[in-house]
């Protein structure tokens, strides 16, 4: 369950959305293993208020077109498009979807199957750039590593999806565009003669698709190129059709005797045109994460352990944007929808040109654990740098900005895990509404965020 008090706070929670007010899900289900078949079937039920709060003002931001849902993103109608509903509708929101579901078959060192539940790729702890559990699980077909493989140049893991992404109904009106196929592949290497390091790369190509049959069965689509759709001016509105790309490398390096790891995911949205493209100019397009743990010794008194963690991840325009064309992560000039499942971003949660901070110190012990963070997230600045705001409204006090302390904790009990987080912190200039000046004081939100979830023994 999660409560915001004025404004919508939703990252990493699958298919729930939380709107404003009290939102909820339930996740009920239960597995049958039978040789070498595996079921999983874990609906879950979610619900959101979905209470009315004041979305963007008319005189700053475009005025949505025609073609688009009322509640579309206001400022990704052109090149950089993206289903990226400002609000889901104006009344409560209750749906039954698949959930966590799979269906799975061993075949030695391989697995084969079909799923609805969320992956998360890459090392990120709160930010991952291609697959999270920020937005709903979409259907796929899956081929995957069943454990391990060792090879002589070190252990390998690998995975293959093809599966079918749906539009929010709030993004058009055109039904005939409502699907398209998306395919990911994965891979990571515990390279041999080192401890503790892990490496990977991974792809994934999204296109309009015809059918779900098309969908599923897309998985060379993960190995085609998509050109350079995004090589567009902003004033471009039209949708140049065919396929779009993300592509990421990751690294995760564990120290166990210090108590600590290190990790960071680098990935652009445009291939380079040449090698000496890629000299000259190797942040085009790009995004990062980059964290760390540190996890201390026993505590003589508690038995706990104290738990330092910190992340920041940068999607926002690279520097090139000033000496050619450029797009924001997850939008995209060839795919209207961008890379999103029914309006949710499918990896980072803060979403398309954003940036975030995270900072926190964690007692943790064997049956519970307390702590406080800090975040700081800039939110859609690709979005703000685009628009056509006069002179005077440019600068410092231009952006969508929220800073969240909070605190965190977590018990064991007899019946079950409870964890609860709890935030109350401030957005400044919501929505850009900054009223044209630095000497305005635009529109502030105190938002006040509770959650918690209890997971039955």
């Amino acid at each position: 369950m999660t409560y915001n008090s004025d404004l919508p706070y939703s990252l990493n929670d699958d298919a729930l959305w939380a709107g404003r007010g009290t939102n909820v899900e339930i996740t009920l289900g239960g597995g049958v293993q039978l040789g070498r078949v595996r079921l999983i079937a874990a609906p879950s039920f979610v619900h959101s208020d979905n209470r009315e709060y004041a979305l963007a003002d008319p005189t700053i931001s475009p005025p949505v077109p025609v073609t688009r849902n009322p509640f579309s993103s206001p400022w990704h109608a052109g090149a950089q498009s993206i289903d990226l509903p400002i609000r889901f509708g104006s009344v409560p929101l209750s749906r039954l979807t698949a959930g966590q579901s799979s269906l799975i078959v061993s075949a030695g060192p391989v697995e084969i199957g079909a799923a609805t539940e969320n992956e998360w790729w890459g090392p990120g702890i709160r930010n991952a750039l291609l697959l999270s559990n920020n937005a709903e699980g979409f259907p796929h077909f899956l081929v995957r590593t069943a454990h391990p493989v060792a090879l002589p140049f070190g252990v390998i893991e690998a995975r293959w999806l093809a599966g079918g992404l749906t539009e929010s109904p709030y993004f058009d009106f055109d039904p005939s565009n409502d699907l398209r196929s998306i395919a990911l592949l994965g891979v990571t290497l515990e390279p041999r003669g080192t401890s503790g390091l892990t490496v990977g790369a991974a792809r994934a190509v999204y296109t309009e698709s015809r059918n779900w049959v098309t969908a599923l069965t897309s998985f060379p689509q993960a190995l085609a190129g998509v050109g350079h759709p995004d090589a567009v001016p902003l004033s471009d509105s039209a949708s140049v059709g065919g396929r779009d790309a993300l592509f990421s490398l990751f690294a995760r390096y564990v120290i166990p005797a210090s108590g600590a790891e290190v990790y960071g995911e680098w990935g652009r949205t445009e291939s380079p045109l040449s090698v000496r493209d890629f000299l000259e100019q190797p942040n085009h397009s790009q995004g990062y994460t980059l964290g760390l743990q540190w996890v201390g010794a026993e505590l003589a008194r508690t038995h706990g352990r104290i738990r330092i963690q910190a992340e920041a991840t940068y999607l926002e325009q690279s520097t090139t944007y000033r000496f050619r064309p450029i797009g924001s992560w997850y939008t995209s000039h060839a795919v209207p929808q961008g890379y999103t499942e029914r309006g949710q971003p499918l990896g980072a949660a803060i979403g398309p040109g954003s940036s975030s901070q995270f900072l926190a110190l964690d007692h943790v012990a064997t049956k519970w654990q307390l702590g406080a963070y800090l975040t700081r997230v800039r939110w859609l600045e690709d979005a703000e740098t685009q628009k056509e705001y006069p002179i005077s409204a440019l600068g410092r006090c231009s952006h969508d900005v929220s800073t969240l302390p909070g605190v965190r904790g977590r018990m064991t009990t007899p019946v079950g895990t409870v964890f609860a987080d709890y935030s109350s912190g401030w957005r400044l200039n919501v929505f850009f509404d900054d009223s044209g000046t630095c000497s305005g004081p635009g529109r502030t939100a105190r938002n006040k965020s509770l959650t918690i979830g209890i997971t039955p023994r």
